[in-house]
C-alpha cells in the first residue's frame, strides 16, 4: 500500500478559462508551480473552450496553446465534460476545484459528486440562490463530500491582524471591514456596473465581508438583533443600464450589525473607493481611528513584480490576492490529505448563511436609505 507520507490530493480543475484572464487558470498556475505541497493537478475540465461556439471567442487560441503545452510538459489530461473523467482509483483523494460561471455551478457540483470526488473547492458565491446552494449541500452530504468555499478574505492577513488588534485593545473598539472597487464615479460606469452585477451589492461585492461576519462573528439571519445604515456614508441610486433597464443599487454602503449575543460589527463597501480592502479599528469612546490593516499587505505588494515577471501580464487581482488563494488551497488540501483543520475556510453552510444574510439585509437597508 502507498504510505500516507507522500500521498497527495489529485486535483481536477473545472473551468480553466482564458490564460492570464481567468481565475481558474490562475488556480492551475499556483498548482503547476508546486506551491501547494499536498496537491497534484491531474485533470482540467473546460466546457467552454472545447465548444463549437468558442472557436471564434477571445482567448480560444491562447487556451489551446496553453493546453498543448501542459499536456506535453506536465501530462495534464483535458476534458470537455465532468462525466468524461476516469473514475478515481481506490486510494485516490480527488479534489475538484470549480471555478466556473455561478449559474453553471449547481450542475457541475452534481457531476463532481457523481464522478466520485472526495472534496470540492467551490468559488464564491457558489450558486445564484439559497435554494440551489442548499440542494448542492444536500447532494454533497449524501455522498460524504466536503464542500469548501473560495472566500479568500476569510484567510487574508488583514483580517487576522484586525481581529487580533481588536481582541487585545484595552478599551471598547469598533471594527469596520471596508471593501473598495475602482469604478469611475460616473453615471455611465456605475449603471454598467449595476447591470453587470445585477444581484446587487450585498450578494456580489460585499458578500466577502458578510462571509467574515458569518464565520467569525456568529452572524446569521436568526442571530441579528439590529441593523443600522450609516446615512452619511451610504448612497442608493436608480440608474438606467446599457440595456435600457433600470437598476436600484448602492454605490456606497456602510452599516452596523448587532447580534443577540452582543456582537457589533460594521461593513462598508464603495464601488468607487480604490483597489484595496481595509480593516479599520476605532476607539468606541472617542471615535478616533487607532489602527488599520490593508489587503494587499506590504509583503504581498513587494512580491507583485516577481509574480508578474514569472506569470506574465495577468489580471492585477491575481497578484494582490495571490497569498490568500494559495493559503485556501493549502488549508483545504492539508485537511483532506492529513486531517489538519482548515482554519477559517468557509464551508458551504457558511455560504448558505451568507447568502441568506445578504438577501435579508438588502430590503432593510434600501428602506432605511430611501
Amino acid at each position: 500500500p502507498m504510505s500516507t507520507e507522500n500521498k497527495k490530493a489529485s486535483v481536477v480543475l473545472i473551468g480553466c478559462g482564458a490564460p492570464l484572464k481567468s481565475m481558474g487558470w490562475y488556480h492551475a498556475i499556483q498548482l503547476l508551480d508546486n506551491r501547494v505541497p499536498d496537491a497534484d493537478l491531474k485533470y482540467v475540465v473546460e466546457p467552454w473552450y472545447f465548444s463549437e461556439a468558442a472557436k471564434v471567442a477571445p482567448g480560444y487560441e491562447e487556451f489551446q496553446n496553453w493546453r498543448k503545452e501542459q499536456e506535453a510538459k506536465a501530462g495534464i489530461v483535458f476534458f470537455s465534460k465532468v462525466v468524461d473523467l476516469p473514475p478515481p482509483q481506490e486510494s485516490e483523494i480527488r479534489l475538484c476545484i470549480i471555478s466556473a460561471r455561478t449559474a453553471d455551478n449547481p450542475a457541475l457540483l452534481d457531476a463532481c459528486v457523481d464522478v466520485g470526488c472526495k472534496a470540492i473547492y467551490l468559488e464564491k458565491p457558489g450558486a445564484p440562490t439559497v435554494t440551489e446552494l442548499e440542494a448542492m449541500r444536500d447532494k454533497a452530504n449524501k455522498s460524504g463530500v466536503l464542500v469548501y468555499m473560495g472566500f479568500n478574505k476569510n484567510v487574508s492577513s488583514y483580517l487576522t491582524r484586525s481581529r487580533q488588534f481588536a481582541e487585545n485593545y484595552s478599551g471598547k473598539c469598533d471594527v469596520t471591514f471596508l471593501h473598495n472597487n475602482n469604478y469611475k464615479n460616473t453615471e455611465e460606469e456605475l449603471a454598467e456596473c449595476f447591470e453587470r452585477n445585477s444581484e446587487g451589492m450585498l450578494k456580489n461585492m460585499a458578500i466577502h465581508e458578510l462571509a467574515i461576519l458569518v464565520t467569525y462573528y456568529g452572524v446569521t439571519v436568526d442571530t441579528i438583533s439590529e441593523v443600522k445604515a450609516d446615512r452619511e456614508f451610504s448612497s442608493l441610486k436608480t440608474l438606467k443600464g446599457p440595456s435600457g433597464t433600470e437598476f436600484t443599487d448602492f454605490d456606497k454602503l456602510k452599516f452596523k450589525v448587532m447580534t443577540k449575543d452582543g456582537a457589533e460589527i460594521n461593513v462598508a463597501a464603495d464601488r468607487c473607493g480604490g483597489d484595496d480592502s481595509v480593516g479599520i479599528i476605532t476607539d468606541a469612546a472617542t471615535g478616533k481611528e487607532v489602527a488599520r490593516f490593508s489587503m494587499p499587505d506590504e509583503e504581498t505588494i513587494a512580491n507583485i513584480p516577481i509574480l508578474k515577471q514569472k506569470t506574465g501580464d495577468a489580471m492585477p487581482y491575481f497578484f494582490t490576492q495571490d497569498p490568500d488563494y494559495l493559503k485556501l488551497k493549502q488549508l483545504v488540501t492539508q485537511n483532506i490529505v492529513h486531517g489538519t483543520p482548515a482554519e477559517g475556510v468557509a464551508t458551504i453552510d457558511v455560504a448558505i448563511d451568507t447568502l441568506k444574510v445578504a438577501e435579508y439585509l438588502t430590503p432593510i437597508l434600501q428602506e432605511q436609505l430611501k
